[in-house]
């Protein structure tokens, strides 16, 4: 500890044998800069606050009406990028700044400028803002402030504006794409159904139509054999009757005839119920339906022949009574329920064969009925997701739509110009107090330093120990010197010339601080 003591005198020693040099440093230096100081131009502020009113009583009512922005957050960001480049250059156009910049080095850096001279700064309270401006014109801080002002009012509205311009146009872009699609997946969808309409499911599984058309095949056979049992017994009536008219020869001739018939009615009549129960699984454009109609318009113009030519027989031989077999009522009504007869078992057998076709079709296609329901269920789930986008986006444009009329007919963000920029004639700056005693403390201490430098370029003994420590001899004694006293004078007017020069220096330092401050 001793040693380090001894150390610090000792530099303290070296200081002061070189405080000359400190002395001289710290006057050029203090002089040199409370000059610059004092000819440093004033400052004058210019200060403008600005209140952003967010809560719109439109809000909570369009909630999940229209479309609403954040504006809080629109307002911040808006509030970091004021400074930007184009916003800097609208100031200045506004301000009138560049009347006097004649190249794009001095628009440069009349930007920069404005960049650093502008101040931005949120208060305590929310959403109010303080723009400041510092300048050596009051006039010109005044109008940078109005502009800034202008500027952020005119930015944060057209932002907005700018914004629901963009998400309309996005919107309708993006409709009229889903629109395309869905045109192009309902198409699909048609030309599927088109194409496979009787292997796909109306009402009931393929596998349930498949089972139904096997229960009317064999349904069609069981009346077919039905059908050929009560032909089978019409032949045998006709025979056994034509027996008993040629043994007794007998002719009956009632006075009244039976009611005109014909041998197509039991076919028309099928064919017709036939129709009917197609109509109930079918349309109008079914093949069965179709062929079913078409044979019995071609049936029901046979029986209108054939219902003529009895009549012009009938008149013809009315006065006549045939002993013919064929002109027995009971052998007419006989002929004509064997006609009906073979008409049903034709109907039948064409029946039969249509489910017997029909049904071998459906067998054959078994295995792939389910790729088809696949692929519908695959074309049904595309229509309908690009269905719910579409409609979807048609919601979210009817909401977009109303965000821009209540934009155009009422505002969303409110401006309040709490306290306009004035043309403020005290100077606010520069801070000459400060920066006088920071020159002041700066020079003491480069002088200081340069002093204590030099002292330990050129070194000089200042004690026994420093010899013993430089030479690593021991120093057996020592020998004081004797100063005369025209050597203590003398020590004494340095010392006193040196306290006068530095009270001096601080007294400079006080009349300045006391200019500036009254």
């Amino acid at each position: 500890m001793q040693e380090i003591l001894e150390q610090v005198f000792g530099y303290l020693k070296g200081i002061w044998n070189k405080r000359w040099y400190a002395m001289g440093i710290a006057w050029v230096m203090c002089i040199a800069g409370w000059g610059y100081i004092y000819n440093m131009p004033d400052q004058f502020q210019s200060t403008g606050k600005l209140y952003i009113d967010t809560q719109s009583l439109l809000r909570p009512l369009l909630r999940g009406l229209a479309i609403q922005t954040n504006v809080e957050q629109q307002v911040r960001l808006m509030v970091k990028t004021l400074l930007t480049r184009p916003n800097v250059i609208k100031i200045i156009n506004i301000a009138d700044l560049d009347l006097h910049v004649n190249s794009d080095e001095a628009m440069n850096g009349l930007i920069k400028s404005l960049q650093g001279k502008i101040k931005i700064k949120k208060t305590g309270r929310e959403n109010l803002y303080n723009i400041s401006v510092d300048d050596k014109d009051p006039e010109i801080a005044q109008r940078i402030v109005q502009a800034t002002l202008t500027v952020f009012v005119e930015n944060t509205l057209g932002e907005g504006r700018d914004e629901s311009d963009s998400a309309r146009k996005f919107i309708d872009k993006q409709i009229k794409e889903y629109e395309k699609r869905l045109v192009k997946a309902e198409k699909k969808l048609t030309e599927f159904k088109q194409t496979n309409y009787e292997m796909l499911s109306s009402g009931q599984g393929y596998y349930s139509q498949m089972k139904a058309a096997q229960t009317q095949l064999e349904q069609a056979k069981l009346e077919l054999k039905e059908a050929i049992e009560n032909k089978t017994a019409l032949e045998e009536e006709i025979e056994d009757l034509e027996d008993d008219i040629e043994s007794y020869d007998l002719i009956p001739s009632p006075t009244s005839g039976p009611a005109i018939a014909s041998s197509y009615d039991t076919r028309i009549e099928a064919l017709e119920t036939d129709i009917d129960n197609f109509l109930i699984g079918y349309t109008e454009k079914h093949p069965d339906v179709i062929s079913s109609k078409r044979l019995l318009k071609r049936l029901k113009a046979k029986r209108s022949s054939e219902i003529a030519t009895y009549k012009a027989k009938k008149k013809n031989n009315q006065d006549t009574i045939s002993k013919d077999v064929g002109e027995n009522p009971i052998y007419q009504q006989l002929k004509i329920s064997m006609g009906q007869a073979n008409a049903v078992v034709q109907t039948l057998n064409v029946r039969i064969t249509e489910y017997e076709g029909r049904y071998e079709k459906m067998k054959k296609l078994v295995n792939t009925v389910p790729e088809i329901d696949a692929k519908l269920v695959a074309l049904n789930r595309d229509y309908s997701v690009t269905k719910e986008q579409y409609n979807k986006f048609l919601q979210k444009r009817e909401s977009a739509s109303i965000s821009r009329s209540v934009d155009q007919t009422t505002d969303s963000v409110q401006f309040r110009v709490i306290e306009q920029p004035r043309v403020i004639k005290e100077p606010v700056g520069p801070n000459r107090i400060l920066f006088s005693s920071l020159v002041l403390l700066i020079s003491l201490g480069v002088g200081i330093g340069i002093a204590f430098l030099v002292s330990q370029l050129k070194p000089v003994f200042n004690s026994v120990h420093s010899i013993s420590q430089a030479t690593s001899y021991p120093i057996l004694g020592s020998v004081s010197a004797i100063s005369s006293p025209a050597q203590k004078q003398r020590r004494m007017m340095m010392a006193f010339s040196f306290f006068l020069l530095l009270l001096l220096l601080v007294t400079i330092y006080s009349a300045l601080i006391a200019w500036y401050y009254f």
